[in-house]
């Protein structure tokens, strides 16, 4: 919803006078959209009575754009595939045929690609007829009426929310582990009666790999977290956004600007809730979360099929949520985005890869009073004969998710390549491991985002193993007592801590070189789910 109270703004000036009944425009551009090209937005108008009444929007995450491989190798922008400004693509209810082929022309799996965007389009007709429907049924002209006193009312219970928390300054800083050095992230929370405002004025320059992130986005990784901390009692919309401020100096990791990569932007947006949070848990330590297991695993993996085909997907791999402020983080589940991949079965039977092992991983989860959510293990070797190519996108390798008034931190991620081997040499750390090397371990002294692009084939193998997130804040136990703790089956006790507990996802990569005969083949581990925040 952040995202596209920005676009809103940046796209429908330029050409709303232009459009007309059946018309649907589209753009990936980075500083109008959600900040990395894969994202196709998609606006339509809704017309009543001759004239728009509002606009039906959706994104949705394209499997390509051509370019690299989604990754973040890039150096900028132009490298990371098709940008399209904004265009119709659907025109008085006919494709623009010429945008559609341009499109087919310079991605690697034009039939998914194109019928994907069709679907957002089926998607935003569907939504312009249920508007429609409800102004014929209502007898209603347009809804502004109506979406002036939802706005109104929403800001006004976003403003009683903000106005519960203790007014103040708030500062935190996060550190991620970057790609040749280590970022920060610095946030300036702060509340005067009913508004509150972030400046991340200190955060990081903006790097010459492809860890940047627009500033549209990261306003929608700062509000959302926002958004929970104070749970207004209204719908949430753009009325809930009046009374928040955010701000990023031009030029920072969370304000790049033209034409910087923009890739692995999840490995810094993401960050931003711990950001919120640190800052936050002095002055509300009863509703923020402990540092969670993001950002998310997305690795991307292209080749041929079983079937003679080019494939290109993302495998999405959470950790667990951080320590609640009275109850434990939830395993295997993502903050701020719970991400979900496609099934195993179906992943198998559609690319030349056996998954060995998805399971949640019991040990990784961080000790405290209330412990964070586990992370996970998974396992997947390729059986292709030609090179699987994968754009490995991780990150706390090296800085683990922290908890919270003295919980513990959850264990570092670990990327393995051909396991059984010892680890890379020095100087060959942080390279692209290509088909001709002879494999090696990646260890958590290895930057993540320099673990670029892994190319397994048939007879190598290649691991991954992301480990630890942690806990939440819990008032501190009696002087001299430690807080009895009933340990969940097949659970190792968690170490003693005041409070907090770590969420970590352990995730381990086997790219083997063959299939043994008698293997059973895994199925998905049942993964434990549930839990709220607010």
């Amino acid at each position: 919803m952040g995202a596209v109270s920005v676009l809103a703004v940046l796209l429908l000036w330029q050409v709303a006078s232009t459009l007309a009944p059946g018309d649907s425009l589209i753009t990936n551009d980075p500083w109008i959209g959600t900040s990395q090209l894969n994202d196709m937005v998609f606006v339509s108008p809704i017309f009543h009575r001759g004239r728009i009444v509002g606009y039906a929007a959706n994104i949705a995450h394209s499997p390509d754009v051509g370019g690299r491989l989604l990754s973040a190798d890039s150096r900028e922008l132009f490298e990371e595939g098709l940008r399209l400004p904004i265009a119709k693509l659907i025109e008085r209810g006919r494709p623009n045929q010429t945008i559609v082929d341009i499109i087919r022309a310079n991605v690697r799996v034009p039939d998914i690609v194109v019928g994907d965007l069709f679907a957002q389009e089926a998607a935003n007709t569907a939504m312009i007829g249920g508007v429609l429907d409800f102004l014929v049924k209502e007898g209603r002209p347009d809804l502004r009426a109506l979406s002036r006193e939802i706005l109104g009312r929403s800001e006004k219970a976003m403003r009683a929310a903000i106005a519960r928390l203790p007014d103040g300054t708030y500062d935190s800083v996060v550190e991620t582990d970057g790609f040749d050095t280590p970022l920060e992230l610095r946030a300036r929370v702060t509340v005067a009666g009913d508004e509150l405002s972030v400046d991340f004025t200190g955060t990081s320059p903006q790097q010459g790999m492809g860890i940047n992130c627009t500033f549209n986005y990261a306003y929608a990784e700062t509000v959302f977290p926002l958004i929970c901390l104070c749970a207004p009692d209204s719908p949430i919309n753009g009325g809930t956004l009046r009374p928040l401020r955010v701000s990023a100096p031009d030029g920072t990791i969370l304000s790049a600007t033209h034409p910087a990569p923009l890739g692995g932007r999840l490995l810094v947006s993401m960050y931003v809730q711990c950001a919120i949070f640190r800052a936050l848990a002095v002055a509300v330590p009863d509703r923020v979360l402990a540092d969670c297991a993001a950002p998310a695993w997305t690795p991307v993996v292209q080749g041929i099929n079983q079937h003679g085909q080019r494939f290109v997907d993302i495998v999405f791999l959470n950790g667990g949520l951080g320590a609640r402020p009275d109850r434990d983080g939830v395993d295997v589940l993502g903050f701020p985005g719970n991400l979900s991949g496609t099934l195993v079965e179906i992943f198998e039977n559609e690319k030349p890869m056996l998954v060995e092992r998805r399971e949640i991983a019991e040990e990784t989860a961080g000790a405290g009073r209330y412990r964070g959510g586990a992370g996970l293990h998974f396992s997947v070797r390729s059986e292709s004969d030609t090179p699987i190519t994968v754009g490995l996108r991780a990150d706390r390798l090296l800085h683990p998710a922290q908890g919270l008034q003295g919980g513990g931190a959850g264990a570092p991620g670990l990327v393995l390549l051909k396991p059984r081997v010892r680890p890379l040499p020095q100087r060959l750390r942080g390279r692209s491991a290509g088909p001709s090397s002879p494999g090696a371990a990646l260890g958590a002294r290895e930057r993540p985002a320099q673990l670029r692009r892994l190319r397994p084939r048939r007879g190598r193998s290649a691991g991954r193993s992301r480990e630890g997130r942690f806990g939440t804040p819990s008032p501190p136990a009696a002087p001299g007592r430690q807080a009895a703790r009933p340990q969940a089956e097949g659970r190792p006790r968690p170490r003693p801590a005041w409070s907090g507990s770590a969420l970590s996802p352990s995730v381990a990569r086997h790219w083997s070189a063959q299939r043994r005969a008698q293997r059973p083949r895994p199925s998905i581990a049942k993964e434990r789910s549930g839990g709220t925040w607010s």
